[in-house]
């Protein structure tokens, strides 16, 4: 397999990951704060921007943090290089170049996705057509996702489908457990916060783990056992361990896998390792850790990169 299709084929995926759990957390983050109707506007909304770490950007374009400014900006905005619409963009570049990979109707599937995400987005995504456009995203996705695992041959291509797809997942579950630990404030200033019972709740929600909590933990949900579940639980799609194994598994099949493998065993050891009961009792430490683990996983796709998509030479 071709370095160049073989990045193309995993970034593809990964964009593809990225979409679904935005839509996903847009639309719960939006849920949640309808039953707070004395939460000021900003406060509210302005951690979900935080979750993509692009406070700078957003405050340099908008003034405030409201509904419609925020759903705008991670959806439909090309100036944030994380909204939907990016990523869209970045899937039709990617798919050109794999078509031979993926059989007809997945490629046809993944051509759908992206129109209608072009096509939303130029009629624009409203408070009012917010949910029903999200959700959309959201469900088509999620039946690309089962295309891929039911129709593409379990070789290196969907390997890295794979690979792609659990890097994004643990990254995502991070972010949504550091949230809300600051909210930003319109003149750039950061107030941290603890997280309360209703934080906990929409992180559960925000990587579909919420059912799935109360089906094995069995308590109330609160700090510890939503940063145990999310993090160590070995059989949880979302939990960061259960992506990890995950990758590691499909590093194994591939050469050169030294380094990116002794970084997936080093980040394995350090969350296994974790006082939970530590970080739920202490919003700082809290974020310092999940900061630490963001930083490594980004490392893990650096050794990635440099093993299978070596940089093209140039030509004289």
């Amino acid at each position: 397999m071709l370095s160049r299709v073989a990045e193309n084929v995993y970034w593809l995926s990964r964009y593809l990951e990225r979409i679904e759990n935005s839509a996903r957390l847009i639309n719960v983050y939006s849920r949640s704060l309808m039953d707070l109707p004395d939460v000021q506007s900003h406060d509210g909304w302005m951690p979900l921007i935080s979750i993509t770490g692009l406070d700078a950007l957003y405050l340099k374009h908008y003034a405030e943090a409201s509904a419609q400014d925020v759903t705008t900006f991670l959806v439909a905005d090309e100036r944030n290089p994380g909204s939907i619409i990016n990523a869209s963009i970045a899937i039709r570049n990617n798919l050109r170049s794999a078509r031979d990979v993926f059989p007809k109707q997945l490629y046809q599937r993944i051509s759908t996705l992206v129109r209608y995400v072009r096509s939303a987005c130029e009629q624009g995504v409203t408070l009012a057509n917010r949910r029903q456009v999200l959700e959309a995203i959201e469900r088509q996705v999620l039946e690309i996702s089962g295309a891929i695992h039911g129709s593409l041959r379990h070789d290196q291509a969907y390997r890295f489908t794979r690979m792609a797809c659990y890097l994004e997942r643990a990254d995502m579950t991070t972010r949504v457990l550091d949230v809300p630990k600051s909210v930003t404030t319109p003149d750039g200033d950061t107030d941290f916060a603890s997280n309360d019972h209703r934080d906990w709740m929409a992180a559960l929600r925000s990587v579909s783990a919420m059912q799935m909590y109360r089906r094995h933990v069995r308590q109330p949900v609160n700090a510890t056992g939503c940063l145990d579940f999310l993090l160590k639980d070995a059989q949880l799609p979302a939990a960061c361990l259960f992506c990890l194994v995950r990758l590691d598994r499909c590093l194994e099949h591939f050469p050169n896998h030294d380094d990116a493998r002794a970084l997936v065993a080093s980040l394995h050891a350090r969350i296994d390792a974790v006082d939970t009961d530590a970080l739920a009792a202490d919003a700082l430490a809290r974020h310092r850790f999940l900061d630490a683990v963001q930083s490594d996983l980004l490392d893990i796709g650096d050794a990635i990169t440099r093993a299978y998509f070596p940089p093209v030479p140039e030509t004289a």
